[in-house]
């Protein structure tokens, strides 16, 4: 039996269930800092004990034969959340994606025996992979948008991680039920999902504000970072000179991907080479391009700030006013009274 399979009877799937609502709600609002793989993970988990918990209460034999099929979809669709931001060939993704789960259904039905183990290994094969890529770099994602590296990393990390508990747990019960028939099974799946349910919760309602810690707090990296005569250096002033003439940092959904493909520079090595030189991540690295653009307009227009932080290529006031704190040391209204008053003050002194 795996841990979703055997799930103690009421009330616990129902607090979990209730839980995991609430973690969803909290995903999906605010709507600009909604995350596909955190959505998509939660609403497959909570499909998958509402299925569960209506099975073991009412005891539905249809329910029973199609709990199995979720456990198993489970991980390819919450792996799949994460890869289509990665730069792999649609053949090998579909191959991916598809043959575990499709291959473990099959033998389902010839050999029902084989479930457990099959979706042990499914958990432990897909979280692994999950672990791999948040582990990898920001050159992974290059179709993530670069205002999301840091939040679909944690993500990944914290699916990875959830899927490999999940088989863990499925092996002691599987050695459980060959020792004890299964008496222990419903606490070590209450012990489980009561270690995994606030771990998860923790880390999406902190994941955005992590970030932001982080950025803020951080040292601001130099608009001219020292030049040193290597190749990270050379390839560095490369990028930065055509950044600034073709103005990329405009477009509001510039990836990894786009800017190695403007650029004719690979991703990997592009990455790698903002990060040594600038002394920051790629991402705040195109934010300090966008901040010297609003605080221009700032001076030297009236434009409201919401239209300035949109011209500037930023998408959500909240980033547009967390990477302006960072960068200038104030907020855009303040920085703009703060420029019309040493105005006012210099015409004053002539």
């Amino acid at each position: 039996m795996t841990d979703f399979a055997t799930m103690p009877s009421v009330p616990f799937p129902v607090l979990t269930l209730l839980a995991l609502t609430l973690l969803l709600v909290r995903a999906l609002f605010p709507a600009h800092q909604r995350h596909r793989g955190t959505v998509c993970f939660l609403i497959v988990c909570i499909l998958l004990i509402a299925v569960t918990t209506l099975r073991w209460e009412f005891n539905l034999a249809s329910l029973r034969h199609l709990q199995p099929i979720l456990a198993m979809l489970l991980a390819p669709v919450v792996w799949h959340s994460f890869i289509s931001m990665a730069p792999v060939s649609r053949r090998r993704y579909l191959i991916q994606l598809l043959a575990p789960a499709t291959l473990s259904l099959c033998a389902t039905i010839i050999w029902p025996a084989s479930t457990d183990w099959l979706l042990i290994l499914l958990f432990t094969g897909y979280g692994c992979s999950l672990l791999s890529l948040a582990r990898q770099g920001d050159h992974w994602l290059s179709f993530c948008r670069l205002g999301e590296l840091g939040q679909t990393k944690i993500m990944a990390f914290l699916a990875g991680c959830f899927l490999c508990l999940s088989a863990v747990t499925d092996l002691l019960i599987f050695f459980d039920f060959g020792r004890t028939g299964g008496k222990l099974a419903p606490s070590i799946i209450a012990i489980a999902q009561a270690m995994l349910l606030p771990f998860i919760g923790a880390a999406i309602l902190a994941a955005g504000k992590r970030v932001e810690v982080t950025e803020i707090g951080a040292e601001v990296a130099p608009a001219r970072p020292v030049l040193v005569e290597d190749e990270a250096a050379i390839t560095f002033n490369a990028i930065e000179k055509m950044v600034r003439e073709s103005q990329l940092y405009l477009n509001p959904d510039l990836t990894l991907a786009l800017l190695a493909r403007k650029t004719g520079i690979p991703a990997r090595q592009l990455s790698s080479s903002v990060n040594a030189v600038s002394r920051g991540n790629l991402s705040r690295w195109i934010n300090g391009f966008r901040i010297e653009r609003a605080k221009a307009l700032l001076i030297n227009t009236t434009m409201p700030v919401t239209e300035i932080m949109l011209e500037s290529g930023f998408t959500t006031k909240s980033n547009f006013n967390r990477e302006f704190q960072r960068v200038v040391g104030a907020s855009p209204t303040a920085f703009r009274q703060q420029q019309r008053d040493n105005l006012t003050t210099h015409s004053e002194m002539r």
